[in-house]
């Protein structure tokens, strides 16, 4: 049985199978991905790309690098349909990679005339892998995962070129290769280390074979295990002591690190040891980066580590707590149930769309196709090891670590704020390797008995991949979707020049960031009027006006100087205020020296907000109910917050209050939509549409009509939303809930003031942008209904029944209809348009009553 791969196939048909699989595999990632920026994370990375600038910890350092590399190279072209090719760019070549690797573990058992099963399962696996779910996102969006997918299939690739090659340890040169990789990767994302253990084992395999028949073998294994377990349990109690948390994890690799050492030192020289060191070194230098770029004070400057203290707490990820995987956040049982497998039951063979085609239940296709993957995995995993079991133990340790081990050490909790499949994407596209294989199991099982089944068994394994990509093309394209940008640009278009906006998370700041930095040719630019009187729902008027006073003026000069230099989007006079990064001294500080946001707090304060309890800014609760007073530039201008009994105030509250009496009178202050209500000013906020402004009025559900109006008729874009033909995930679906809320607050004054054609045009396209549709049909019959009598009552009989035919078709299963239906009959005297609309909900109400009504309404009809 074979320890190495075989030299079994045609070198030049390899090379032209693995580039046709990359440029088929390109072409179609470009022609899906998006042409602007996507949610969650990738507005930030095309954002810190173009400006160079530092993104959230630990920073991914080398692949920002990577990515301002492309945008000089990409001249004129938008920078992030640059760095989204970039994306596609390095998922094509980890699925040519994934090919060329699976390839060689199928040549450790097939013979030369059968070379062609290689090909096969190669293209197979590659096929499947390149048009999974998570895999295909992250290839059309800008995203580090992308990166991640590369570094790992190539060292995986080249650790199979070390094994065909080495003799023993020969053949160093490889493997310090593979160490530079190795972290090389960890600067585009920390968890590239995850197959290190793997290819370790590969490494030392062939002395594990020796070792194994010796009597000492376990007891040393027994011994060292425990032995490192406890330096990392005891190492995790001290890097809680000094905040570090990946403390226990770098003793627990330097104790092994020396293991290794000591057991390799016949076969590994100090010299190669050395190397090794130095390759580490240089590969992570790229984390210098941060270090330096930092100091220049980019636009997006996330942590700041511009000092040691600073940028070791961004490297060791600080700010996100000490975690362990001894210390659960969630059964285990729960991460691989509710976690693991769920998303991987997403991966393959999309059951919605295939649903559709067949007209059939979306549980039998979804059970077909898991059925489906895991037969043709398990099987492959057995036909694996039959045909070679140590080709099967190099492949099962890559995917052991990738899956089981790497769900162990991830260790998520069981209330992640987003779905987290992009962490197991290395395990679903390795479950692929074993799939190809079961796949030529079953063409070498019909060989056996028929020719011509094999050719049919053939065409049959090859197809299935073309129906998985078929069936994840619709929910992949992204080619015309610019719900991201929108979102943004309808945020920041919203608002007054020079304005503060409070935002929440990623999917309203990320998007923001993006509009304001980045030059995207499909972006809009509104600046709203300034207008000190504005008039409410109830028709009153009231009045702010915004004085800026001298320092408001030379800190806002300030800014825009800072972020004209850099930043080349829209709407560069607005400051951004993002409300979970307000915990943080750093960007507080940022949002003073930067964006021109007065902030009167000193230093000494700012810089312990978190530790010391005497600092202003440091978390606590109120014991009684507290009056705050905030007063503007413009004389009478001030009202008065209370913050309630118990409340806590967490730094990020404190930081808005103190946010707002600074600069409240001197700028326009707005929270968007997507933040939680703000303590103590909620009652003080107009809805202007994807906004509220601060007033100084006080109510209930406030909103400016004239602006709102303005805003979302004419203001905001909504491109692709209405388009059936461009996909929505759930993420996007329950952010354009925010456009439905708008429409339907102007329906709803609409309504109050009887204007009935306007309160139904807004209502139904408040509907449009909402999910969950059902939920306002029943209120949108009834507004129909008002509106049929009060067109019966203005003699517009026809306008009449078209909108009780409608109010109808909302809500036939309403009782009230049938007494509607027959008032509007006596009214109106349509007593044939009143029979039709009772056929119409026969079938949902009580027929006796309805048959009733119907015979009533025939003999009227007969004396008429």
């Amino acid at each position: 049985m074979n320890l190495k791969p075989q030299p079994v196939i045609n070198k030049r048909d390899n090379l032209i199978i693995g580039l046709f699989v990359f440029i088929f595999t390109i072409t179609i990632y470009y022609l899906t991905m998006a042409r602007s920026l996507s949610f969650w994370d990738a507005g930030e990375y095309i954002t810190c790309s173009s400006i160079l600038g530092v993104p959230h910890p630990p920073g991914n350092p080398f692949y920002i690098l990577i990515g301002r590399f492309f945008t000089i190279l990409g001249m004129h072209i938008p920078h992030a349909i640059v760095i989204n090719f970039l994306s596609g760019l390095f998922s094509a070549l980890a699925v040519m990679f994934t090919y060329f690797f699976t390839v060689k573990l199928v040549t450790m058992w097939i013979q030369e005339k059968s070379a062609y099963i290689a090909y096969i399962a190669g293209f197979i696996a590659a096929m499947y892998s390149a048009f999974s779910f998570t895999y295909w996102n992250n290839a059309i969006e800008a995203e580090v995962y992308s990166g991640l997918a590369f570094i790992i299939t190539l060292i995986v690739w080249l650790t199979l070129i070390w094994v065909e090659r080495s003799k023993g340890l020969s053949h160093q040169n490889i493997l310090l290769l593979i160490i530079y990789i190795f972290f090389l990767g960890f600067g585009i994302h920390q968890t590239s280390l995850q197959i290190a253990p793997a290819v370790l084992f590969i490494a030392v395999y062939p002395m594990l074979r020796d070792l194994i028949k010796t009597s000492s073998f376990w007891k040393r294994v027994i011994m060292y295990t425990v032995g490192l377990i406890f330096i990392y349990l005891i190492f995790l109690y001290f890097g809680k002591l000094l905040l570090i948390p990946a403390l226990p994890k770098f003793m627990f690799a330097l104790a092994f690190l020396g293991l290794l050492i000591y057991h390799l030192r016949n076969g590994v020289s100090t010299r190669t040891w050395l190397l090794a060191l130095l390759f580490v070194v240089v590969a992570l230098s790229t984390h210098l980066f941060l270090f330096i770029r930092s100091s220049h004070r980019p636009f997006i400057n996330e942590g700041y580590p511009h000092t040691f203290d600073l940028f070791s707490n961004y490297i060791l990820r600080r700010q996100y707590g000490v975690t362990s995987m001894f210390v659960r956040r969630a059964s285990f049982f729960f991460q691989m149930k509710e976690q693991f497998l769920k998303y991987f039951s997403w991966q393959f063979f999309n059951a919605e769309t295939i649903s559709r085609w067949l007209h059939t239940p979306q549980m039998l296709i979804q059970l077909i196709s898991n059925l489906l993957v895991t037969l043709l995995g398990f099987g492959g995993a057995y036909y694996h090891i039959k045909k070679n079991k140590h080709s099967f133990a190099y492949f099962f340790s890559f995917i052991f670590m990738a899956s089981i081990a790497m769900v162990f050490v991830i260790n998520l909790s069981d209330a992640e704020v987003r779905e987290r499949d992009y962490f197991f994407t290395t395990a679903y596209s390795f479950w692929t390797v074993w799939m190809a294989i079961g796949s030529i199991a079953l063409i070498d099982l019909a060989r056996k008995k028929s020719k011509f089944l094999a050719g049919l068994l053939i065409v049959i394994v090859l197809l299935l991949p073309v129906l998985n990509l078929s069936s994840q093309y619709f929910i992949h394209n992204r080619s015309r979707e610019y719900i991201a940008l929108d979102y943004g640009q309808n945020i920041l278009n919203s608002v007054e020049e020079n304005a503060i906006i409070f935002t929440n998370g990623d999917n309203d700041t990320f998007p923001v960031w993006y509009a304001q930095a980045v030059h995207d040719p499909a972006a809009k630019e509104y600046i709203q009027p300034s207008n000190p009187y504005s008039r409410d729902e109830e028709g009153k008027i009231s009045k702010q006006v915004t004085m800026p006073t001298e320092k408001t003026h030379e800190m806002i000069s300030k800014a825009m100087a800072f972020k004209n230099e850099q930043c080349k989007g829209i709407r560069k006079d607005i400051s951004i205020a993002n409300l979970s990064l307000l915990n943080t001294p750093w960007y507080i500080k940022q949002l003073r020296d930067n964006e021109g946001i007065e902030f009167n707090i000193p230093d000494k304060h700012i810089d312990v907000c978190q530790d010391n309890p005497r600092s202003a800014l440091y978390p606590r609760k109120i014991f009684k109910d507290t009056n705050l007073t905030i007063t503007g530039t413009y004389p009478g201008d001030e009202f008065v917050v209370t913050i309630k009994k118990d409340a806590i105030l967490y730094t990020k509250d404190l930081a808005v209050i103190q946010i707002i009496r600074d600069n409240y009178g001197k700028r326009p202050i707005y929270f968007a939509v997507t933040t939680p209500d703000p303590i103590g000013f909620t009652e003080n906020l107009r809805n202007e549409g994807m906004v509220s402004k601060l007033v100084p009025t006080k109510g209930k559900d406030q909103f400016d009509l004239e602006r709102l109006m303005t805003n979302i008729d004419s203001v905001y874009s909504y491109r692709g939303i209405m388009d059936d033909t461009i996909y929505k995930d759930k993420n996007m679906r329950r952010l354009l809930n925010n456009y439905g809320a708008a429409f339907m607050r102007t329906s709803r004054f609409a309504h109050r003031k009887n204007d009935y054609d306007n309160a139904i045009k807004y209502m139904e396209k408040a509907i449009d942008f909402i999910d969950q549709k059902s939920r306002f049909y029943i209120g949108l019959s009834q507004l129909y209904a008002e509106a049929a009598f009060n067109s019966f009552d203005m003699e517009e009989t026809e306008k009449g029944f078209d909108h009780l035919e409608k109010a109808v078709y909302y809500n036939r299963s309403d009782k009230n209809m049938i007494q509607l239906i027959y008032q509007s009959a006596l009214y109106t005297n349509e007593i044939e348009r009143a029979l039709d609309l009772f056929n119409k909900i026969r079938a949902y109400q009580d027929t006796s009553e309805i048959n009733f009504y119907i015979s009533n309404l025939k003999e009227q009809l007969k004396d008429d």
